[in-house]
């Protein structure tokens, strides 16, 4: 299996080699796949056309408008709110749609998403059901929760977005027709972790990240480990209330939540790289650190993934870690470039309950790949 991992860790280092015209342009990532993009604006297209006209039945009896709720504007200040966590959110959650409207929204999830990506998320949305068979702290639970929400009609020559959300899912895409599209924020969560009793008894969503996060930590040396371990974020943790097992983040930094909205974009500054540069590693510390990124872009089809590999920068890339090192102790980890951030924690429900997102500094929400429209225009 090692072995493996290492010939694809070559692979990735010879991909890496085209970064370097890329990275003196100063451009960020930008999938430029006319395929997908065509088939991503028809889907969201058919999606939108199948709530317009005469109004449901049910829309009539609760006087409310699936489509008012579906289509926002692009310049909506939802489209930079994403929210994680059970909570009202924008968009047309699955609970009012028709099944023919469910059906639609699914054509255009695998538009983007790889096979393995789409189950995950089928995975992820699954633990609804044994959240609200087991949790009773007031939230909502449900896989009917989740929202998908377009900004700007789905258009062939104007810029528009979307975003699939809900309880440990947010996806965010934007499109600049004829120029290509981008996929962050992206973030994914597991709670529990692991399923502990019941029918799905061992179900982990997140396995590879976690097992492979905690296998290069371990296959570090001392001298390494010391470089590469991070002091715990008591202060990070007191801020919020909340204190868990060696000062491991309660969640995430890049995160939006209990922050208020002057305060969303501040890691983009406080969050330095730090700890354990790529070069640093041995071969086989390499491959490992390599396949866990490679884990998280191949949420998406492999002409996605492709893309964000290529764009890594792997010298200015470091990792670090903090917490226990044992599976169930509360633990830590990011890995960061210049512009792409990382960050995995599972500190919550006893480190049973991850969080994990995927962040562009100067891209997230296609705000380079719009300014770069903008730029053309003049």
């Amino acid at each position: 299996m090692m072995r493996r991992i290492e010939v694809f860790a070559l692979a990735w280092v010879a991909m890496a080699m085209s970064v370097a015209a890329t990275a003196q342009t100063g451009a960020l990532p930008v999938v430029k796949d006319a395929a997908i993009a065509n088939a991503m604006t028809a889907a969201a297209r058919a999606l939108l056309q199948s709530v317009r006209g005469d109004p449901e039945f049910s829309e009539r009896l609760r006087n409310f408008s699936m489509e008012d709720r579906l289509l926002l504007k692009l310049e909506d200040p939802q489209r930079q709110q994403w929210v994680y966590w059970p909570a009202d959110r924008s968009g047309l959650s699955i609970a009012l749609m028709h099944a023919k409207h469910r059906a639609l929204l699914h054509e255009l999830l695998f538009t983007l998403v790889s096979a393995k990506g789409y189950h995950k998320l089928l995975n992820i949305m699954q633990l609804e059901n044994f959240l609200e068979a087991t949790s009773n702290t007031g939230f909502p639970r449900g896989i009917e929760a989740y929202t998908v929400t377009l900004f700007g009609e789905p258009s062939d020559s104007a810029a528009w977005a979307w975003r699939f959300e809900g309880h440990h899912i947010s996806l965010s895409i934007t499109v600049q027709p004829g120029q290509g599209f981008t996929v962050t924020p992206t973030f994914l969560g597991a709670d529990p972790a692991e399923v502990p009793f019941g029918p799905l008894a061992g179900e982990r969503v997140m396995r590879v990240e976690e097992d492979l996060g905690r296998q290069l930590m371990t296959s570090l040396t001392d001298a390494q480990r010391q470089t590469a371990t991070l002091k715990g974020d008591a202060a990070f943790n007191d801020k919020a209330g909340f204190k868990y097992a060696y000062d491991t983040p309660w969640d995430l930094h890049t995160s939006n939540i209990f922050k208020p909205r002057s305060d969303w974009d501040a890691w983009k500054k406080e969050l330095a790289p730090d700890g354990l540069a790529f070069a640093a590693l041995n071969g086989a510390q390499q491959a490992t650190l390599l396949a866990l990124l490679d884990e998280v872009f191949t949420t998406y089809r492999p002409e996605v993934a492709d893309v964000y590999r290529k764009s890594l920068d792997l010298d200015a890339l470091k990792f670090a870690w903090i917490g226990g090192l044992k599976k169930g102790e509360p633990h830590y980890y990011r890995v960061q470039g210049k512009d792409f951030v990382f960050e995995y924690d599972n500190a919550q429900g006893n480190g049973n309950h991850v969080h994990e997102v995927w962040r562009s500094r100067a891209g997230d929400f296609g705000e380079d790949l719009l300014r770069r429209h903008k730029a053309t225009e003049r």
